[in-house]
């Protein structure tokens, strides 16, 4: 085969472009790898093969085909021609791939660029902006605050027209039927924005909540239900999805986009093929949370359809914490240069923002356990009962803080510590500027346990507190210029410890910035990604909790935050200044650490940070029992009937349920529902699992009310004739938290029915 030296031909367009544009061909090979890019000069594209030849095998190398050659154009400047290495490169640039022709003459030559091609090329410029801000629980106050150094991915769902009918006819065939005969029940519902949390709670039910078991729907019912809430389809375009013809529907998508997005919305297994996502630009939130971008589009569209997700970094990780479903979460035919406001919801997410937030001098300001204020954990010891319950417990060491999934049968109430922790705490603290230096230079944990999980005093000494994930490292970023002289960002990351020092396993007090001694980093321009003012210091797990040598479990630890020179001596004579807490009725505020939460020296020093947390990862156990007649379980038959006039003589009936915790730090709900006609008055009950709740007596666990049966069947008694199902349940919530969220998994619930006759 002879040598293909060149390949060149004209590049002509069925219609004139209104503005010049900057061409390029990209030469492939059939098997994906780029040979060649040139530019188009004079409408004319040449490449120069002569010296390319395909290499198959080692030792095997032969020509190039013209046959096996795939020709690429797309508009580009110098600097997107150089970040094009691959076909998937291209994809976003909307290129035309002509069919090579052979003429006579043995020259090439290709038909002119379809309209339906060249009108996605010109771009025009777009100005996003808008704000990530989250709320937050301060003292009694909720505050909106910034989220700033979030991770902002701008994206463009792109235009339908150019990749409609690359969607595969298997797909199209399907939407007819989904659309017009709908067989199945649709699981995901269109999302709504979470509210502020002030009002999440005022619209939480404060009754128990209990699912009707009765009070269902058939399938035609609830699909009847959800079609009334669409949007109604024109006449035509239900002609066409009748007509079964796919080149007719995939136009009729394409001109009723707008109406079919509340339906695409419904299953999920359409978004991958409906939205196909551009991004367009990643920008990071500065101090108020705001973010600004430039971005460009394609301008025969009149503006770009915007979508928006967000991601932050936890523990040295980016972590997605805003990506709410694509097609029902898009700011269409965006107007460039609103505002788009976030409000993100994930516990993780701290709201510490400031235009210059260090801490001066060499003060060290113990902030939170995750996002539960150290000031908000009681030290004192405290008796006191649940509210509206009788029974007193031990408060100290508990937080009166909220958490996330907290169920609506339960609500925190400021100053009322009710809660332990559990699961994977986070300790956060904030370092000084002038930290660290010689006589202040490293941090450790230490905890010993005092009391165990029943309270009872035991003998132990201070041991230190071991990361979960062995090491500590602290992240920052870094600014490099890439190939095409752009700048971009890149992660890096230091060890803070442990550091063998002086015979203890101690922490580098990292400095504000990380070009600072000790680290010292060379990249240019590094910025931590949690600043130095609140950071992780320690995550552990609690289970892995000791008493000496041996597993402590649950109980009454103290947990010391210690100081050390550079040398490794512990620090034991500090001011006591130096440690600071936030003020109660306003974490953002820092306050001298009070005496309870020191390890107090002589004068006017301190030996120590020392506070009490009460750890408990106990697990609920609940079960509803069988209804009783007469104090004695009723003798169900098959079909599940209790009789409640045994011997012609009404029977005291009394329903029973188990609902506990080891030590209990639990809340329930017990409701009954009666067939479809609603709850039963007065048989639901809510309250923690240690004291009679809701006319229910609690002994051993076990919950229990006595009804007359006119009581339960009510509307359904009939003068003594009637009868009535009724459905039980019940949920119970572990309240343990780990400084962000409530520990679901060591909730317990159960469901139970009966049905009452004469």
């Amino acid at each position: 085969m002879e040598q293909l030296r060149k390949l060149a031909f004209e590049v002509n367009f069925e219609q004139p472009l209104k503005e010049d544009l900057v061409l390029a061909g990209f030469l492939f090979h059939c098997n994906g790898y780029l040979l060649q890019q040139q530019l188009v000069r004079k409408n004319v594209l040449e490449f120069d093969l002569s010296n390319f030849t395909h290499k198959e095998k080692e030792t095997e190398q032969r020509s190039l085909d013209s046959k096996q050659l795939r020709v690429l154009i797309a508009p580009v400047t110098e600097k997107i021609m150089k970040g094009i290495r691959t076909l998937e490169d291209l994809e976003k640039l909307k290129p035309y791939e002509p069919v090579l022709r052979k003429n006579s003459d043995g020259m090439f030559s290709i038909l002119p660029i379809p309209i339906q091609i060249s009108q996605h090329w010109p771009r025009c410029h777009c100005r996003v902006t808008g704000k990530v801000s989250k709320w937050f629980l301060t003292g009694s106050t909720w505050e909106n605050r910034a989220i700033c150094r979030a991770r902002v991915h701008i994206c463009d769902v792109d235009s339908i027209r150019y990749w409609i009918y690359k969607i595969p006819d298997r797909i199209i065939a399907r939407i007819p039927d989904a659309i017009l005969h709908p067989k199945e029940i649709v699981r995901f519902p269109i999302p709504v924005p979470d509210p502020p949390p002030f009002l999440r709670n005022a619209i939480l039910p404060s009754a128990p909540i209990a699912a009707n078991l009765f009070k269902k729907s058939s399938p035609d019912e609830k699909l009847m239900g959800h079609a009334a809430t669409l949007p109604e389809l024109p006449l035509e375009l239900r002609q066409t999805l009748v007509s079964r013809n796919l080149d007719h529907i995939r136009e009729a998508i394409i001109s009723n986009y707008a109406v079919l997005h509340p339906w695409f919305c419904l299953w999920p297994w359409w978004w991958p093929y409906f939205y196909q996502l551009q991004e367009l630009a990643v920008d990071y939130t500065d101090a108020n949370g705001r973010f600004d971008a430039n971005v460009s589009y394609q301008c025969f569209r009149d503006r770009p359809d915007i979508y928006i997700w967000i991601d932050y970094m936890i523990n040295g990780a980016w972590q997605i914490i805003y990506q709410p479903p694509v097609p029902c979460n898009v700011r269409w035919d965006y107007q460039c240069g609103t505002p788009i406001n976030i409000q993100v919801t994930d516990p993780r997410v701290p709201g510490n923002c400031c235009c210059d937030c260090h801490i001066p001098g060499d003060a060290v300001w113990i902030r939170s356990v995750g996002a539960v204020s150290v000031s908000h954990i009681l030290q004192n010891t405290l008796m006191a009962a649940p509210p509206g319950q009788s029974v007193p417990y031990q408060r100290q060491g508990l937080t009166d803080a909220s958490a996330a999934y907290d169920p609506g049968f339960y609500t925190a109430i400021n100053n009322d510590y009710r809660r332990p922790f559990g699961g994977s705490p986070s300790l956060y603290m904030g370092f000084g500027s002038s930290l660290p230096n010689n006589n202040i230079y490293y941090y450790r944990w230490s905890y010993r346990q005092l009391q165990n999980a029943d309270l009872d005093p035991v003998a132990d000494f201070f041991k230190p507190l071991e990361p979960a994930g062995v090491i500590i490292n602290k992240g920052y970023q870094y600014e490099y210029t890439d190939v095409n002289g752009d700048t971009q960002f890149a992660p890096g990351s230091v060890t803070l410890g442990p550091v063998p020092v002086g015979g203890n396993n101690l922490y580098i007090i990292p400095p504000e910035h990380p070009d600072m001694a000790p680290f010292n980093v060379p990249e240019f321009s590094p910025d931590w990604h949690e600043p130095t003012d609140m950071m992780l210091t320690m995550s552990f797990d609690s289970t892995s909790l000791k008493r000496g040598t041996i597993p402590g479990g649950d109980g009454m630890y103290e947990f010391r935050l210690e100081l050390f020179d550079q040398a490794g001596n512990l620090l034991t004579n500090l001011p006591r200044s130096v440690y600071k807490s936030p003020d109660h009725n306003n974490s953002g505020y820092s306050v001298n650490a009070p005496d309870d939460l020191l390890d107090l020296g002589p004068g006017a020093t301190a030996r120590a940070f020392s506070m009490k947390m009460r750890i408990d990862n106990g697990q609920c156990q609940g079960e509803v029992f069988t209804v009783n007649v007469n104090g004695a379980p009723a003798s169900l038959d098959c079909c599940g009937f209790a009789a409640y006039k045994p011997g012609g003589v009404e029977a005291d009936l009394s329903l029973t349920f188990l609902a506990t915790h080891p030590h209990n730090f639990a809340v329930f709900s017990f409701g009954v529902e009666k067939g479809t006609c609603g709850g039963v008055p007065n048989a639901g009950a809510s309250g923690q699992v240690i004291d009679d709740a809701g006319g229910y007596t609690l002994t051993a666990g076990v919950y229990e009310k006595h009804f007359t049966p006119q009581q339960l069947l009510d509307q359904c008694y009939n003068n003594g004739t009637g009868k009535a199902a009724f459905a039980e349940t019940l949920h119970i919530a572990a309240i343990a938290t780990d400084g962000y969220n409530r520990l679901t998994g060591k909730d317990a619930g159960d469901v139970a029915a009966f049905a009452l006759e004469p």
